[in-house]
């Protein structure tokens, strides 16, 4: 070889080296995302609601983060949505959250399904009797109430029961047909033994004969309450066995008689604010000649604190940075904190029903004849039959 060639082989760059491909897995598991970062994306998609939409229509496992993490990060800043059954859509309380409404998925009109509540993230509903002469076993449905994606049907323990409502907790599921007893079935797993209680795992219980009907459940402080439409606070403590199950009720003092409030329209509604126990009260008008024949108007928003440690509830007229939200069909009541950016103001109570979006009261308001909000608690109104109004699908309903 001569010189100058050797010279050329040594200033000649090594060829290439060509990287061996490595096997890249067919999928990604998004479901398999640690809870941590998967918390971060949430975080910061916050107030888009058609971005949490899309968050909780990925998968089962980002809808139930959705809903762990919704006391803390979606309940306390932002107002509820409200679903029209009629339409299937879903609307927002202020533009910039949702500027378009949503389609529900969920055709519940069609179903004939009847809504006894909302509770932990869910709408519970009765659906009729299958079969042309209306036989067979009613079933309670319950939808997941943010998408409408998910879906469970229940046979309930007796045909023969009227029920009026029903509730979701931790581990049980409870429907009540009267003033006098109710049923439980585990939840969401139901009992691997249905011999050992009820038909298919329902357990009845009784509840104190000195108690009206049950129209609220809710979660406060770890504890499980319940409120009657004669403002009765009762108290359920449902263990492993039917013979720790103990409901009684909580003496409070401090109401007015119940004849002086609303009790089928929009009803007591009991609230948990942060750490104070609120109840709200829609007083009527007083009694006269024609109110045995007509509905009585409501003429009084009362807001009633509970004072924990003398068992006796308080009027307040401030309930501080929080707001109250009411909805008449889903027989619920929200609080939520720092709204100010959603067009909400601190202190008031804002009330859901037919014909407006929202009317919003201050606690304690009352009625006087040029208030044009009077008309939504008008004896016209409350005589309406029936009276149709939307259900609201977040954030009550997550928890």
């Amino acid at each position: 070889m001569k010189p100058s060639e050797e010279s050329e082989t040594e200033m000649r760059p090594p060829p290439p080296t060509v990287p061996v491909p490595v096997a890249m897995p067919a999928f990604r598991d998004w479901a398999g995302l640690s809870e941590l970062p998967l918390s971060e994306v949430l975080r910061r998609l916050l107030p888009c609601v058609r971005s949490i939409h899309a968050f909780a229509a990925v998968c089962r496992p980002w809808r139930r983060l959705l809903r762990a993490s919704a006391a803390d990060l979606l309940r306390p800043g932002m107002p509820p949505l409200l679903l029209n059954p009629r339409s299937r859509c879903v609307t927002a309380f202020a533009r910039h959250l949702l500027a378009r409404p949503l389609a529900y998925r969920a055709d519940l009109p069609a179903e004939g399904a009847i809504l006894l509540s909302a509770s932990r993230g869910h709408l519970l509903l009765i659906l009729p009797r299958r079969g042309p002469s209306s036989q067979g076993e009613p079933r309670i449905l319950i939808v997941d109430a943010f998408t409408g994606a998910d879906r469970r049907e229940i046979a309930l323990p007796s045909p023969r029961f009227a029920y009026h409502y029903a509730a979701l907790l931790p581990a049980h599921l409870l429907v009540f047909h009267s003033k006098h007893a109710f049923f439980s079935l585990p939840f969401p797993d139901p009992s691997p033994n249905p011999s050992s209680s009820g038909p298919r795992g329902w357990t009845k219980h009784s509840l104190p004969r000195s108690a009206s009907f049950v129209a609220g459940v809710l979660e406060f402080r770890g504890r499980v309450l319940g409120l009657t439409d004669r403002a009765q606070l009762l108290e359920f403590r449902l263990c492993a066995s039917p013979q720790g199950q103990i409901v009684r009720i909580l003496p409070a003092a401090g109401l007015p008689d119940a004849t002086t409030f609303d009790r089928w329209h929009f009803g007591p509604r009991l609230v948990a604010a942060g750490d104070r126990l609120l109840l709200l009260l829609f007083m009527l008008e007083p009694k006269s000649g024609s109110s045995f024949k007509f509905a009585r108007g409501v003429n009084k928003v009362a807001v009633y604190e509970l004072d924990m440690a003398r068992m006796r509830w308080e009027e307040a007229d401030n309930i501080g940075a929080y707001s109250l939200f009411v909805d008449y069909a889903g027989k619920s009541a929200a609080a939520c904190t720092d709204v100010g950016s959603c067009g909400v103001q601190e202190n008031r109570i804002y009330v859901a029903a037919p014909g407006c979006s929202w009317r919003s009261f201050p606690p304690g308001w009352e009625a006087t004849p040029v208030d044009a909000s009077s008309e939504l608690f008008s004896r016209s109104a409350m005589e309406r039959k029936p009276w149709t109004s939307n259900i609201w699908v977040y954030p009550q309903l997550f928890f």
